[in-house]
């Protein structure tokens, strides 16, 4: 996991990127990134539950998924309790790469771009996440919820 600061100096982005293997199949992989169903059992940092998953896996399809933080769990410093984020699939070739915008109910105004790629690797898939354009003053808040998010992930298929 790294924040990358972008390559432009006087540019206000930076970019999240994180690797992780999953003890899957690719297939199994992909499933979690495009069933809603799965999707709910991991989606979201620690102490957050995804409490709502649509998704239109093709190009120019939609994704909408939304967390909350439960009653027992402190919310994130200057993070609503529940929030939701959407986007729109870019492009998707299936059990190899998805990409989609994304933009959260909370900073309306800034669209980012999420990269996920899958390749086979000893012992499962490898799985990566690039998260580019994100505000720079987001970027590490991203990193550690990326962080989280994809722990939740390793750990579904952990079994």
């Amino acid at each position: 996991m790294a924040v990358i600061p972008s390559s432009q100096p006087a540019s206000p982005f930076s970019s999240v990127k994180l690797t992780r293997i999953l003890r899957s199949n690719r297939q199994q992989a992909w499933d979690a990134w495009t069933c809603p169903e799965i999707m709910m059992k991991w989606w979201g940092p620690r102490d957050r539950i995804c409490i709502g998953a649509e998704l239109d896996v093709r190009v120019g399809g939609i994704i909408r998924l939304t967390d909350d933080t439960p009653p027992h769990a402190i919310p994130f410093p200057n993070v609503p309790r529940s929030v939701t984020g959407c986007g729109v699939f870019t492009e998707v070739v299936p059990c190899e790469r998805m990409q989609f915008t994304w933009v959260t109910a909370f900073r309306s105004n800034e669209e980012s771009l999420i990269t996920v790629t899958f390749r086979d690797v000893e012992g499962g898939t490898e799985i990566t996440v690039f998260h580019e354009k994100l505000p720079s003053d987001i970027a590490p808040a991203y990193d550690g919820g990326w962080s989280d998010t994809l722990v939740k992930l390793v750990a579904l298929y952990a079994a």
